[in-house]
């Protein structure tokens, strides 16, 4: 079973304004905007990692 982790971090107000408008125009919630562009990066070449389990 996957659990879920939080990330927190600061933008500023251009960044906030301009991922509120991205993600009213898609019909998502910020939240989804992000994690769906998460889903697209690449893993990190090298084959570093950054699991602890």
């Amino acid at each position: 079973m996957s659990r879920e982790k939080k990330i927190q971090f600061n933008v500023n107000e251009k960044e906030y304004e301009r991922l509120k408008s991205h993600a009213e125009s898609e019909g998502l919630s910020m939240a989804e905007v992000l994690r769906d562009y998460i889903k697209t990066l690449t893993p990190p070449k090298g084959g570093r990692t950054t699991s602890h389990d």
